[in-house]
C-alpha cells in the first residue's frame, strides 16, 4: 500500500465550503464520510451539529447572554447572586 500525504488546505477553503453549501446534501454526506473513513479531520463547515434540541439550560444561557441583565437562569436555579436567600435579622 502506498502512503500519500493529503494537503488539507485544499479541502478547508472558501470555494469548497461554498460549493458544498450549494450542492445536494447527499454530496456533502459523501464528502463527510470519505474524510471520516480516511481519518482526516473535518473542516468546520462539515462538522455536524449536536443531535436533538438544545437543553433548557443552554437556551436560557443564550437568552441571559442576549438580555445583558444580572439576573440569570443559572443564578436563580443555584440560588446565588441576586437570588441568594436574604437573612431576616
Amino acid at each position: 500500500m502506498t502512503i500519500a500525504t493529503v494537503d488539507t488546505s485544499r479541502i478547508d477553503n472558501k470555494r469548497v465550503a461554498e460549493y458544498l453549501a450549494s450542492t445536494d446534501r447527499r454530496v456533502t454526506i459523501g464528502v463527510r464520510f470519505t474524510l471520516e473513513a480516511l481519518g482526516i479531520q473535518l473542516p468546520n463547515f462539515l462538522q455536524r451539529k449536536p443531535a436533538g434540541r438544545p437543553g433548557r439550560a443552554a437556551l436560557m444561557a443564550a437568552a441571559d447572554k442576549d438580555s445583558g441583565t444580572i439576573y440569570s437562569y443559572r443564578d436563580e436555579k443555584l440560588r446565588i447572586g441576586a437570588f441568594a436567600p436574604k437573612s431576616t435579622r
